[in-house]
């Protein structure tokens, strides 16, 4: 191993650390189920059908790190959208990023959509179930990214309560926050 993979094998451990002490006891793990459809925190069960999903949409895998974290902490960093046979649609994933260390919030990663079920409000929706699941006084706000270019994106994050504060230059995306109720 050469320095520079000892350094980047390094830096996922230490991201991975961070996201293993950060991710503890913070949400509830309700469940929801509306118009037939079923929301409800993630599980390393999952799993697999999250990565087919992403790699279907997003055309990339997870990076490793963040697949062991998601293997120990999907219940606290992933939700999930099941149709009514129990089948998983969609997904919506969180970290930590270290950027954000000490203020307080969690990033939201990817939210995914299976095709056959795009165009019916359940990104809104799904963002919006995680949103209420971590909102009881723990975290006082959801970040995200939305490309410049990805209008469907930025809609979909905003409809859920997001709001533009600003814009970053790599990659070209607005920075989004979501408000949470802090704690009395």
């Amino acid at each position: 191993m050469n320095k520079h993979d000892f350094e980047h094998l390094k830096h996922d451990v230490s991201l991975w650390s961070f996201n293993m002490r950060r991710s503890r006891h913070i949400r509830r793990r309700e469940v929801k189920t509306e118009d037939g459809f079923t929301f409800a925190p993630g599980s390393a069960k999952y799993l697999p059908e999250i990565e087919k999903l992403h790699l279907q949409l997003f055309r990339k895998g997870l990076l490793g790190w963040l697949r062991w974290v998601y293997k120990f902490r999907a219940p606290e960093l992933i939700s999930v959208l099941l149709n009514d046979k129990g089948e998983l649609v969609g997904y919506d994933m969180f970290m930590f990023n270290t950027a954000e260390d000490g203020l307080n919030i969690i990033h939201e990663l990817y939210v995914g959509i299976a095709p056959a079920y795009q165009g019916q409000g359940l990104a809104v929706k799904l963002r919006r179930y995680s949103k209420d699941c971590y909102d009881h006084g723990v975290l006082s706000a959801i970040s995200t990214l939305a490309g410049v270019y990805d209008i469907k994106a930025l809609r979909t994050a905003q409809k859920a309560g997001f709001f533009i504060t600003k814009r970053s230059a790599k990659p070209p995306a607005h920075y989004l926050i979501c408000n949470l109720t802090k704690r009395q």
